[in-house]
Formats: structure tokens, C-alpha cells, sequence
């Protein structure tokens, strides 16, 4: 569907699509107050991060999981 109203994406190259794709993916990022979440997700997150705050001890930083998979590398 997208194709029909956008025939001059069917020309692109292959690392032109992927340009493409690539700056559509970043697009609403720069918009971020444009993107619609649900309800339910805001709750979700904001559930989430109470659990980590009244429970810090319960997670891992990124770094000590890196470790603890990869294990020290010289």
C-alpha cells in the first residue's frame, strides 16, 4: 500500500532503502510528543520503575551483566 502512494521508493537502491528505512525508523525520535502510547503502557512503565525504586537491589546494571555473560576478557 505504501509502495502505491510512494512509487519513487520502488527506485531506490538497495543501500538507498536502507538509508530510508534507517531515517523513518529515527523520525519519531525527533518527535517524540507525536507518538501515541496507550494507557496501559505509561502504567506499565510507571509500575515498573516504582518496583525499581523500592527495590534497586532486585536489578543489575548493564555493566555487571556484560560481565557475568562474557566473563572477564583480557
Amino acid at each position: 500500500m505504501i509502495l502505491e502512494k510512494f512509487p519513487e521508493v520502488k527506485r531506490l537502491s538497495s543501500s538507498g532503502n536502507l538509508i530510508f528505512v534507517s531515517e523513518l525508523w529515527n523520525d519519531p525520535e525527533a518527535h517524540p510528543t507525536e507518538v501515541p502510547v496507550a494507557r496501559e503502557t505509561i502504567a506499565e512503565v510507571d509500575r515498573r520503575l516504582e518496583h525499581f525504586r523500592r527495590h534497586p537491589d532486585q536489578f543489575t546494571t548493564c555493566e555487571a551483566a556484560k560481565e557475568r555473560i562474557l566473563g572477564s576478557r583480557p
